[in-house]
């Protein structure tokens, strides 16, 4: 009681009247709360779902309505179901041959306000819920206290905006899922705002990625820029006209918007849509221009006051860039008119000016929890056997800085690259140690795998497995962090939930003895796990690093000569068609690390590349990539009908001078060139090759071009173009494999 007191006076106005209490206390009306609210209510569990806003549905119905997802067969449960009463929605309204349905995309775009409705009619559907809207994180408390004996939650205190006074929320189980995480933040759970180090995760993609090379790959404190999703409709009948900010600045725009309009580039309002063929319902569109760089630093750890001024910037820097279109002297009067036409939806945001009630918050606080998702996860390790929901998104992280690069500003961001199914484990929406506490937004991942993950439906469906997981740590009496994940699963599964998308078959590389000299003959095994699905029947050996294919089995024996590190790769396939590939270094002799392997991203990549993952193998229900080397590969891209140059450039250090064999890594696809030009620059001159990228000579992803000798530091290099192919170029990265003098 002593403990209870001492929060109550976190709040000079709170008091004892004011105490609520429901067994689930869910934080944030995001869709994430919603599915978690639904989730613990289905299973019998009285549930309070606090909201800061006056509306639920967070982003989903603050205007993100042309939805991210990836691939849409990973969306299961609660989530489809939302997207499905989208259809029915729309079919219902106007029809199943109406252009509203046809615009409607399956379900994937929509009107903010027929988002809202759906999710407060799946709120209805639910009595053992009570929704408190405009109840906001209590500003004087540093967070949700938690006894010290039992480490657990005890209370929120939230004030209410619209009646000027706190209440006070006590629960059994606690949801964290707001955008900003306080109530993690609160309960004292670690966590961390900004992007890690290349070095700390061992990640590709983490750090700076642009600018000088001594930053290339340094974590600093800056995470990808905010805005807002703003509705904007060309049907004048239903529009008002932009509104003037309270801080208009047109300037930022004169130089980009202005320029091209009076070049003629932009002949209507309409063409700053590069989807302007492709409408949404009510003739709207998710305007996604507000991003602005650094304008969410010092947004996710701020005071409201903090808070309320960077989104005050955020909606005055956008509402100006809109207004200068349809308002500026400076413009051509016929273009002004134009964009007249244009406006804001009268029927959406009513009550906020038809200005969407949420801020875009694409990345705040991550918790640090049982599990850190990082990039190893969406890219190599995808299968985990606590999954409860499929990831699929692209790794896509907006800008984060400008920098001089080469006399020019840069946007800089987290490098963009396609991902494939992978699997979102139960231990990342839980805390380390607080017994009662779930945490399905600011998710336990490092930077790199949030911007991937960040999509509202993966956030939906996290929402659902922690609702379900209250229901059942509420059930079995036991903390979250000792909830049976099987049984979780399998709840989820009968709720619709799509598991184990991200599935590879799963074994254990080992070696003996683990550091064998030159001549010692060394004992490989590749151990299937009790966890694989379907039977292996194929195991291949890689011990050069090459490519070749040197041994088959599930035991097999090799000898090294070289004292070096060498690289062995495993390459495993089941009955059912998967395949993974597992790496190792094998320490031999004095084991120095002779041979030099780089990625594509640490490459010179000039021209117009996708980063992307290699051709999906058909035949089964969910996508699923082949091999590859880190992150992904990049493909040169094709532009309007016709493929831009593009051009690859690896300059790797070498610590010896001596003979190296020159490896490219890529995967042959049917659409590739069978003459890509290659140059590789050595010691004696350069050599000039021909590449056929469309015809497979190995099953692994390192294809051998030749030996050359080189000089130790980095004056040669390995350059492949596009010029003059017969199809697209691959590339996966480069090696350089140390043979001796």
């Amino acid at each position: 009681m002593k403990l209870l007191l001492s929060i109550l006076l976190l709040g000079s106005t709170a008091n004892a009247e004011e105490l609520i209490h429901r067994e689930v206390i869910v934080y944030g009306g995001t869709p994430a709360g919603i599915m978690a609210a639904i989730a613990a209510a289905r299973q019998g569990h009285d549930v309070a779902l606090v909201e800061m806003n006056a509306h639920v549905g967070g982003m989903v119905s603050g205007g993100l309505v042309a939805t991210d997802m990836g691939d849409r067969a990973t969306v299961g449960g609660l989530a489809d179901d939302f997207f499905k009463r989208i259809v029915q929605y729309y079919t219902d309204k106007y029809g199943a041959d109406s252009k509203e349905l046809k615009a409607a995309r399956k379900g994937t775009t929509f009107e903010p306000h027929v988002a809202e409705l759906i999710f407060e009619q799946m709120l209805a559907g639910q009595p053992r819920i009570q929704v408190w809207k405009k109840h906001r994180y209590h500003a004087t408390q540093i967070g949700a206290d938690r006894s010290l004996a039992g480490n657990r939650v005890t209370a929120l205190v939230v004030d209410d905006l619209a009646a000027n006074k706190t209440r006070t929320f006590t629960g059994d189980v606690f949801i964290d899922a707001s955008y900003e995480g306080d109530l993690m933040a609160g309960a004292k759970v670690p966590y961390r705002v900004g992007r890690e180090g290349r070095s700390e995760y061992g990640e590709q993609l983490a750090g700076v990625s642009m600018g000088p090379k001594e930053q290339i790959g340094m974590g600093d404190h800056r995470t990808q820029a905010y805005n807002y999703r703003v509705s904007i409709t060309s049907n004048t009948a239903n529009r008002v006209l932009f509104p003037k900010p309270e801080h208009y600045d047109p300037s930022p725009f004169i130089p980009t918007d202005g320029k091209r309009i009076k070049a003629g580039e932009v002949k209507g309002f309409g063409d700053f849509f590069t989807t302007i063929d492709k409408a949404h319902p009510g003739a709207k569109y998710d305007a996604n221009w507000g991003d602005f760089a650094g304008n969410s630093e010092g947004y996710a750890e701020g005071s409201w006051e903090t808070r309320g001024r960077i989104a005050a910037r955020i909606r005055d820097g956008f509402l100006s860039r809109l207004y200068y279109s349809q308002n500026d002297p400076d413009l051509p009067e016929a273009f002004r008119n134009e964009a007249r036409t244009w406006g804001l939806p009268k029927d959406e945001f009513v009550d906020n000016g038809n200005w969407p009630f949420q801020l875009y918050i694409r990345e705040g606080r991550r918790m640090l929890g049982a599990y850190v998702l990082r990039e190893q996860d969406l890219t190599q390790d995808r299968w985990k056997p606590d999954g409860i929901a499929t990831g699929s998104y692209g790794i896509d992280c907006h800008v984060v800085q400008h920098l001089r690069e080469n006399g020019k500003l840069v946007a800089e961001h987290t490098r963009h690259v396609a991902v494939n199914n992978y699997d979102i484990p139960y231990r990342s929406i839980v805390p380390p140690d607080v017994e009662n506490l779930l945490v399905p937004v600011c998710v336990s991942a490092s930077h790199v795998a949030c911007c991937s993950l960040r999509m509202e439906p993966v956030y939906m469906m996290l929402g659902q497995a922690a609702g379900t997981a209250a229901g059942i740590a509420l059930a079995d009496k036991k903390p979250v962090q000792n909830v049976d994940a099987k049984k979780l699963r399998s709840l989820l599964v009968e709720q619709g939930a799509v598991l184990d998308a991200g599935y590879q078959p799963q074994l254990k590389l080992t070696w003996t003895p683990a550091r064998p000299k030159p001549g010692d003959k060394v004992i490989f095994k590749a151990i299937p796990t009790s966890q694989n699905k379907n039977t292996l029947k194929q195991i291949q050996w890689d011990f050069t690093g090459n490519g070749t294919v040197a041994a088959e089995g599930e035991r097999v024996v090799h000898v090294f000569e070289g004292e070096k590190i060498h690289n062995v790769s495993l390459l495993v396939a089941d009955t059912a068609g998967r395949r993974r590939m597992l790496t190792a270094e094998v320490p031999v002799g004095s084991a120095e690390p002779l041979d030099v392997t780089l990625d594509e991203f640490d490459a010179e990549l000039a021209g117009r590349w996708n980063g992307t993952f290699p051709d999906n193998i058909a035949g089964l229900p969910l996508r699923y990539s082949d091999v590859f080397h880190g992150p992904g590969i990049h493909r040169d891209q094709v532009v309007r009908g016709k493929v831009a140059p593009a051009r690859a450039h690896f300059q790797p250090t070498l610590p010896r001078e001596g003979r190296y064999q020159v490896c490219l890594a890529f995967r042959p696809s049917k659409t590739q060139a069978t003459n890509t030009p290659v140059v590789v620059k050595h010691a004696e001159g350069s050599a000039k090759l021909t590449l056929n990228q469309r015809q497979e000579t190995t099953p692994f992803i390192w294809v051998p071009l030749g030996e050359y000798h080189f000089k130790a530091g980095n004056s040669g290099f390995l350059e492949l173009r596009n010029a003059d192919t017969d199809g697209r170029i691959a590339v996966d990265g480069a090696r350089w494999i140390w043979l001796g003098k």
